[in-house]
Parts: C-alpha cells; structure tokens; sequence
C-alpha cells in the first residue's frame, strides 16, 4: 500500500481546515492534539506519508508528539513538519532535537507549504525505495 495520507494536528479547526484544503488531492486525517495524533497514527501507520503538527496544543503539545515519534523510532519513516507561530530560537532547536524535519512559521503561505512537505515526501518516497 502506497502512503498517501497526511496527519494534520492542530487545536485550531481553522488552520486544520487551510491545511486540509491546500493538501485536498490527498487523504487526511485530523487531530486537534498530540494524544489524539497518536491514537490516529497508530491506526493507519501504514497509510501516513507525513504529519503536520502545531506546538502549542492542550492534552499532549507537539514537543510531547515529536518525543513519541522519536523514542518509537518513527520520525525516519515519515517527515514530521512543526508549524508553529511560536519561532523562538528555544522551540527550534528542541523541534529539530525531537526529530523535526522542517519547523515553518505561522503566519505561513499556503503554497509554500504545500511544495516543502511534497518535495520531502518524495524524497523519503525515493530514499525508501532505494533502500
């Protein structure tokens, strides 16, 4: 099965839904924090090309998202982009510590991270295939 489905995970149903429409030529599934991004990867991990997490969200934050994803060794199968308004040089540094692939800014343009998260999905999509 080909991986093909975008995890988005916000509190904001707005920015979920700006996402969810920039990547509607895929399939996604939504989560609104990093407890509920767990439970859903869990479900269709073998579905999941990329995850699209904000920092800043109740329940479990994306910090706490992108420690589950390292310390279950995940992040080297999929790319993990941080989409955050919060770009404190302390933030970046712990997002790429914890394995983010790339961490984008809120305020963002739509059209540039449609084309960053598609040019590392087919560069995993390639590095995979090689082996």
């Amino acid at each position: 099965m080909e991986k093909d489905t975008i995890l988005i995970v916000d509190d904001y149903e707005f920015n979920r839904y700006m996402l969810c429409d920039a990547f509607s030529d895929r399939k996604i599934i939504q989560a609104e924090n990093g407890f509920k991004a767990i439970e859903e990867y869990e479900k269709h991990k073998d579905e999941i090309c990329a995850v699209l997490t904000d920092i800043m969200m109740p329940v479990l934050d994306g910090f706490g998202l992108l420690e589950y994803f390292q310390k279950n060794n995940y992040s080297k199968d999929i790319p993990v982009f941080v989409i955050s308004a919060d770009s404190s040089q302390k933030s970046l540094n712990k997002a790429y510590e914890l394995g983010a692939e790339d961490v984008i800014s809120k305020p963002f343009n739509i059209r540039f991270v449609k084309k960053r998260v598609e040019n590392v999905i087919e560069l995993y999509k390639l590095r995979e295939r090689l082996g």
